[in-house]
């Protein structure tokens, strides 16, 4: 028999399932502001502590099992304890993990992520996405005397201060702010701002409009090819390449953040994209924190220590050889037959979502390219990042519910919408992960109903109805 109250029994069923995790969030909160250390795994009213990872599934503090369909925002590719990762990680701790001076690791890396990624002549390494689009901003500026940086409204590229302007999560949901007013996150110097363009996705002529403006003093575009937290929102086609040539016009540089996309193919060598500079990390790191930048071998020769003038580069665990372990474990084992598989899983994974919806008269779609998907509610899936906060306004709490209904049954997901898989996943676990999103679905139509009855067809709202 369906709630009268789905709200309430969802969060009552949370609370019923999870003491162990209920009791470790208030122990947390003593030494970690909310109990947590990443502001996107938090969610309320407590988030599961997590004890074990096993293939595709990983283990709460109560000693459940989920499947894992977030593959931790993306990051990880081969599962959780994959015996090849497991015994180079194994190998390499017993010979050290950071020995403070060059290893065979940092080229034998390099060698496998040029072939991944051609364009990337020349490599750095660090230990993050933040750091490596970070590392590539500082290069452009450096080759070009130019300080301005045009990004994406909505682009997420790391936490550091100029990556923290028009990010996503930089303004209130409900922000009316104009796409293309630099918005600065809390903390945030409002001076950063002077030094980055913002322009919309997807929208290349405010994007030439913006180089004709002030082009002379861009140092680089960068963007995401598929906008990430901003919606899982992939470029048009023609975008990216249209991008390079406004930059290039103008004496800039394109650089792709492929830090999310690298699990597409990456997504530059499904495109035919030659970007002048790129960023990696995630997958590349098997598992453990590791990042790269690195194109060009001309741009990249700034940092050549017996060249003239080098750019200072210094990070006491950059291209440490444990995270390089596990990375050239992880590259051996994600080549074409692998790639392909996960563009199987997300394709079957968007159309078992479509129809989901369909079926319980949801307006929602999903959106994505490759192993990298979103599923939105409403009637036209987002363009650009400010769509994606239009469809997300007063939603926060519909999502919320959905997020913990999936965990009921069995499945760990992004409160967000973000949906990534591993290679080790069976098309038959998405087939069964698209049933109970639409079971799921159909629980929150009275929810719907009551508070959303704009995402419900005019036949499904009928069938609520009938059934009060």
């Amino acid at each position: 028999m369906r709630s009268a109250d789905p709200a309430r029994a969802i969060r009552e069923t949370y609370l019923a399932a999870t003491p162990a995790s209920a009791a470790a969030a208030r122990r947390a909160a003593g030494s970690l502001p909310g109990g947590d250390t990443r502001t996107m795994t938090w969610y309320a009213p407590y988030p599961l502590f997590l004890t074990h990872g096993e293939g595709t599934r990983v283990r709460d503090a109560d000693g459940r099992w989920y499947e894992d369909m977030l593959a931790n925002y993306g990051a990880l590719a081969h599962g959780h304890d994959h015996p090849a990762l497991v015994a180079a990680v194994t190998r390499q701790i017993s010979r050290g993990t950071a020995p403070g001076g060059p290893t065979a690791a940092q080229y034998e890396h390099a060698e496998r992520l040029r072939a991944l990624t051609p364009s990337m002549e020349r490599i750095r390494y660090c230990n993050s996405g933040t750091e490596a689009t970070m590392w590539a901003v500082r290069t452009a500026r450096a080759h070009t005397g130019r300080d301005l940086i045009v990004k994406i409204d909505g682009g997420y590229h790391g936490t550091h201060e100029w990556g923290q302007v028009s990010a996503f999560f930089t303004a209130p949901e409900d922000s009316g702010d104009a796409p293309t007013r630099p918005r600065p996150a809390r903390g945030v110097p409002a001076a950063t701002a002077a030094d980055v363009a913002v322009v919309p996705y997807n929208d290349i002529r405010t994007a030439a409009t913006t180089f004709d403006r002030i082009g002379d003093r861009v140092a680089a575009v960068i963007v995401e090819p598929v906008l990430g937290v901003g919606g899982g929102i992939p470029s048009g086609p023609g975008y990216i390449a249209a991008l390079g040539a406004l930059a290039h016009a103008h004496g800039a540089l394109l650089i792709l953040d492929e830090c999310a996309t690298v699990r597409l193919g990456p997504w530059q060598r499904r495109h035919g994209v030659v970007p002048d500079l790129t960023t990696h990390s995630k997958v590349i790191g098997g598992g453990l924190p590791l990042g790269a930048f690195g194109g060009r071998a001309d741009l990249m020769a700034v940092f050549d220590p017996a060249g003239p003038d080098p750019l200072y580069h210094a990070s006491a665990f950059g291209g440490n050889s444990l995270s390089l372990a596990a990375g050239i474990a992880a590259l051996d084992r994600f080549g074409q037959r692998e790639i392909a598989h996960l563009d199987l899983l997300g394709e079957r994974l968007r159309r078992g979502l479509d129809a989901a919806a369909r079926a319980t008269g949801v307006h929602g779609h999903a959106v994505g390219e490759g192993g990298l998907s979103y599923f939105h509610f409403g009637d036209t899936p987002p363009r650009d990042a400010a769509a994606t906060a239009r469809l997300r306004r007063g939603r926060a709490e519909l999502r919320a519910l959905l997020h913990l209904d999936l965990l009921h049954a069995g499945y760990l997901t992004a409160p967000h919408g973000l949906l990534c898989q591993h290679v080790l996943t069976e098309p038959a676990t998405i087939d069964d992960f698209t049933a109970a999103y639409a079971t799921c679905l159909d629980r929150l139509r009275p929810y719907l109903a009551d508070h959303h009855p704009e995402l419900l067809t005019r036949a499904s709202a009928d069938t609520v109805r009938a059934a009060i």
